[in-house]
């Protein structure tokens, strides 16, 4: 088992089209989660704002999955 920073995006505010992807360095994961954010998609519903955080993860298994 290890430390993880979680990367979670969704589409607010309906959170749908969530993604998660794991890094083993918070730097990654802030420059993601800062690249990822803010971004627009018109859809049926209005404009929606794809919005990315970091969260720690306290223990993992790197064997079951993929942290970069």
């Amino acid at each position: 088992m290890i430390t993880a920073f979680m990367l979670y995006c969704a589409m607010q505010p309906s959170q749908m089209n969530e993604a998660k992807i794991y890094f083993k360095s918070i730097n990654d994961c802030t420059y993601y989660a800062e690249k990822l954010s803010g971004q627009q998609f018109m859809s049926e519903n209005g404009n929606q704002t794809y919005e990315c955080h970091c969260k720690l993860v306290p223990s993992i298994n790197p064997n079951k999955v993929k942290v970069y």
